[in-house]
């Protein structure tokens, strides 16, 4: 009887409801199980098309699109939903066949409803960017295309494993292979591209490194060659197939010693080599693929692009021009280097000339190699002297090394290349238009976005073939000793023997005096000491550098250079004595960065010529002795760190135009920044002395060995080594104060061209405007300020920051607003925010501001943020932030966050390219505006805006609970997506 209870109330619920419907639900039972094995079946075979899709289509260096896997997911959770009704409707009784018809027709529907959502347009993959390689710059080819053509075909084949490219210097082999390269990028053939430089001074280990590094991964420098060999070669089996392009190669490698693996069709890898000797090819087993020169007309078409068409017009010049192109022989360097130089000359006369001497250049010389030399030379001729001699000392530097421009500049300074101007910046001014006019010459290139130069190895080889009586170049050479006695003749003029591995000197070396010997380049080798005779052979020395050796002492020998004018001894972290400085009176440079001197080397006092003082990181230096300064009075560089600088005597060194130092307190800044005194350069420190917190930069490794070596333990410290992007270093003119009893209406001079201020731990400050006058630093661009507790605003009413560029913000425990009322310009011009453990502040910024040039926008670990940018009118229709050079947004461990802009906001932000968003549980709208959905067609979404590269979020259940504006929103974000753990790379670089 109690069987019969369940169906009888059944029965009686279908009264008051359409009996027809569950009756027909009874009554084709059968059918409705029928349809839903088929729905499941189909299901089935849809997902079994798309895996087999995939699997067709993922290779290495791609990954899913975001929408399959999700689509993947849900027929892995429908799947099993079906089969829990299939099993309920095997067990039902005749009596329930109206519920169970009604339970297989709703699964039914539902697995129809995913299986319609299987529908991907296009592929189902989308590049991995953590695996594939970026985009490499580089120049239009010439007329190689045929060359790039057979090379990519070799690779993308399966027969030729091993590609060797060769041709002369200059012929663009590595052009080819970088538009190879970059075409390989959007293949899906191989999962990584590996492209080091190998050069003529090959190091074994050093190209170990170099191939480590592209895998993000290291070496250990403890272990033995073949040790590291083994560990690199199971780095490479772990990259699956991968392109391995090494440029530049002199000699024959082994790859076994190097721990590169062999490429087989059982691994897949590929490798390409370029080099100009065949015999380098032949003996690696490579596949040759010469490389010829231009043909006539891609030669000529190479130079009008060069020197421009505009010349064209007379059939007299074309003429000439053509014979030009005719006597560089075809190769692309020697055509732009040549263009280069006539660009802008339009006299027929001096193209006639210039093909004359072009001519008599060629001629004079045989051979290919000369050939190419007398095209190169032909530019170097038509310079000024001045720059010649300029160019040939980029020369003394390794092969392939990019040099910093200010480096260069402070080095033709230091040679005496630069004439006295005055001021040091009319100098450097002079400096670098000798860098540009070589550039535009094309015997140099610019790299590093323009901070560094480089020289194209075929251009270093013309000048070292131009300066081969006078220069003795072994730099970047791996030698342990010094050249050989023959090599050094009578006629040297400059020896650069830097950054190699000389660890000795031998004291009873024989050689005469080497009276042209003008300069002798050292620095970055393993030298402990230097023979007391050494100096003596080099009697009128101008330039020594011995910077970055772990020199104990020096010998007394060097007391008596007395045409020395520049002494570099930076980074000798070893070195705690100098002998007497007294008879160097010709001396204008002296760096004694990094040094372990604990007082002022005797003598100084007496240089009075000298102009460059660095006493930057010399951390046992604790005074500068009183009347010392004032009696250099032509400096012009002077930098003293950590050691306190007395205020007044800065004051009276009326040449000074860069100053690095340190004010012990408010009181010397004062008396300091009261002379009004402009300054080219400076980064002063104020209040310093007791640092338990320290963030900031050092340029090389020799200051980190110098400042890490003391063991010192810092509460808090961020440091950055050789890190030339770093933020600071785009600004000249920096003032920090660190520590600092502030009282309150106390009134602070500010340099009215400051660029950067920076607070630590200062006390007594509520806001900026109470204690600078902030209105005459019109050119403040950065605003950094870290652990100052009781300040509560950063800028005061009617402050306006139109010049504001960054502002970062730290551990501010009682900031509450940014700005008291602030105005619609006071941010005008700012591109950076960062807000960080801010624990009071409900609103970052008013709606009424213009933050058309907002670029990065983080904010993490305020507690009461509550609103981005906060509107106080709610009106009905949408209102639209328009944000529109706002590239990243991210918002870290937010808890009180509810809305990123109001209600009925939505953010315009047409150049936005990443989202990270991470523990913000109560925000539930992502208020993006994207013009693409507004027509969006239901069907086939259209891809988000082509800038958007990332959405990263945690945790996942909170991306799936957001509200969207759009119903596709979230579908057309999808391939964007990533869910971030603590486990992931970006979570330890934000949190790490």
């Amino acid at each position: 009887m109690s069987d019969l209870v369940g169906p009888i109330l059944e029965v009686i619920k279908f009264i008051g409801s359409p009996a027809i419907r569950y009756l027909n639900y009874h009554r084709k039972f059968n059918k409705h199980v029928d349809d839903f094995e088929q729905a499941q079946a189909e299901l089935r075979a849809s997902r079994e098309d798309i895996q087999q899709q995939l699997q067709d289509e993922h290779c290495s260096g791609k990954k899913r699109k975001r929408e399959v896997e999700i689509w993947l997911e849900k027929v892995e959770e429908e799947l099993g939903r079906a089969q829990r009704v299939e099993a309920k409707v095997k067990k039902g009784k005749y009596l329930f066949r109206s519920c169970l018809g009604k339970l297989a027709d709703e699964a039914t529907q539902a697995l129809k409803d995913v299986k319609a959502e299987g529908h991907f347009s296009g592929s189902l993959v989308v590049n991995d960017p953590s695996i594939i390689a970026a985009q490499l710059p580089t120049q239009e080819l010439a007329g190689e295309t045929n060359v790039k053509e057979e090379i990519y075909n070799y690779l993308m084949g399966d027969e030729v494993r091993m590609i060797g490219v060769c041709g002369m210097g200059g012929i663009g082999k590595t052009t080819i292979m970088k538009h190879v390269h970059n075409r390989l990028v959007e293949e899906t053939k191989f999962s990584k591209l590996i492209w080091v430089t190998v050069s003529q001074d090959f190091d074994i280990r050093r190209l170990q490194n170099n191939i480590a590094s592209q895998l993000k991964d290291k070496l250990s420098d403890e272990e033995d060659t073949i040790t590291r060999a083994a560990k690199l070669s199971e780095m490479l089996r772990k990259q699956g197939r991968y392109v391995l392009i090494m440029d530049d190669v002199w000699s024959s490698l082994s790859l076994e010693n190097i721990g590169i693996l062999e490429p087989t069709p059982d691994n897949g890898c590929k490798l390409v080599l370029t080099t100009r000797t065949e015999e380098v090819v032949r003996s690696m087993g490579c596949k040759k693929v010469q490389v010829p020169c231009l043909s006539t007309d891609e030669a000529w078409r190479l130079f009008l692009s060069k020197v421009g068409r505009d010349m064209l017009p007379s059939p007299t010049l074309e003429t000439i021009m053509k014979d030009i192109v005719g006597e560089c022989g075809g190769l692309p360097l020697a055509i732009v280097t040549v263009a280069g130089c006539m660009r802008g000359i339009s006299d027929p006369l001096l193209w006639e000339n210039a093909l004359n001497e072009l001519r008599g250049c060629i001629i004079s010389i045989q051979g290919v190699k000369e050939k190419v030399f007398g095209c190169l030379k032909f530019s170097y001729d038509h310079l000024r002297q001045i720059d010649r001699d300029c160019f040939l000392c980029c020369a003394l530097y390794p092969e392939d090394y990019e040099i910093k421009k200010e480096e260069i500049i402070e080095y033709w300074m230091e040679e005496g290349l630069i004439a006295e101007m005055g001021t040091r910046k009319a100098m450097e001014g002079c400096g670098l238009s000798i860098l540009q006019k070589l550039a535009e010459n094309c015997l140099l290139e610019w790299v590093w976005e323009g901070s560094h130069i480089k020289m194209h190895d075929v251009v270093r080889d013309m000048a070292l073939d131009i300066t081969k009586k006078g220069f003795l170049v072994k730099a970047g050479k791996q030698l342990e000793e010094l050249p050989n006695e023959e090599e050094w003749t009578e006629d040297l003029e400059k020896v650069s023997l830097m950054y190699t591995c000389i660890s000795s000197i031998p004291p009873n070396i024989q050689s005469p005096k080497f009276q042209k010997l003008t300069t002798l380049l050292l620095s970055a080798n393993s030298l402990e000491e230097i023979p007391e005779s050494f100096f003596a052979y080099i009697p009128n020395l101008k330039i020594l550098d011995l910077s970055n050796n772990p020199l104990v002492n020096l010998p007394n020998s060097i007391s008596n250079l007395e045409n020395l004018n520049a002494l570099m001894l930076h980074g000798c972290c070893s070195l705690e004595v100098l002998p007497s400085l007294s008879k160097l009176l010709a001396l204008k440079k002296l760096d004694l960065g990094g040094t372990l001197i604990k007082e002022i080397p005797q003598g100084l006092e007496m240089l009075v010529n000298l102009r460059y003082l660095n006493l930057r990181h010399t951390k046992y230096l604790e005074e500068i002795p009183n009347g010392l300064l004032p009696k250099l009075c032509r400096l012009q560089y002077l930098a003293i760190y950590p050691a306190s600088t007395p205020a007044k005597e800065i004051r009276e060194l009326n040449k000074l135009e860069v100053f690095e130092g340190q004010f012990s307190n408010l009181g010397d800044w004062d008396t300091y920044a009261r002379q009004r005194k402009r300054l080219h350069k400076y980064y002063i420190l104020v209040n310093y002395c007791h640092l338990e917190a320290f963030e900031g930069w050092f340029s090389n490794l020799g200051d980190w060995n110098t400042y890490a070596s003391e063991r010192k333990k810092l509460h808090i410290y961020y440091s950055l080594v050789n890190y030339c992007h770093f933020e600071a270093s785009n600004y000249s003119k920096i003032v920090a104060f660190g520590g600092c009893d502030i009282n309150s209406g106390e009134r602070i001079i500010l340099p009215y061209d400051i660029q950067r201020l920076e607070f630590w731990r200062c006390k007594g400050m509520r806001s900026l405007n109470d204690i600078f006058e902030l209105k005459n630093a019109t050119d403040l661009k950065q605003c950094r300020i870290r652990q100052c507790e009781e300040l509560e605003s950063i800028f005061s009413s009617g402050c306006q920051r139109q010049t504001l560029e960054s502002l970062d913000l730290s551990s501010l425990e009682n900031l509450k607003v940014l700005v008291e009322g602030s105005s619609v310009g006071t941010f005008s011009s700012l591109k950076k925010i960062r807000l960080s453990s801010c624990g009071k502040i409900k609103n970052l910024f008013s709606a009424k501001l213009v933050l058309h040039n907002l670029e990065v926008i983080t904010v993490g670990f305020c507690d009461k943020m509550e609103e981005i940018i906060v509107s106080e009118e709610e009106g009905m229709g949408t209102i639209k932030y328009t944000l529109p050079k706002l590239r990243e947004l991210t918002l870290q461990v937010l808890p009180e966050l509810k809305s990123i802009c109001s209600k009925n906001g939505v953010m315009v932000c047409d150049s936005l390219e990443s989202i990270v968003i991470w523990d913000c549980p109560k925000l539930k709208r992502i208020p993006l505006y994207l013009p693409l959905l507004d027509n969006l067609d239901e069907e086939k979404p259209s891809p988000p805006p082509p800038p958007l590269k990332e959405i990263s979020v945690h945790p996942k259940e909170w991306w799936e609970s957001l509200e969207w504006d759009h119903p596709h929103a979230k579908t057309v974000l999808l391939p964007f997506l990533e869910f971030l753990d603590r486990d992931s790379y970006k979570w330890k670089t934000l949190f790490g």
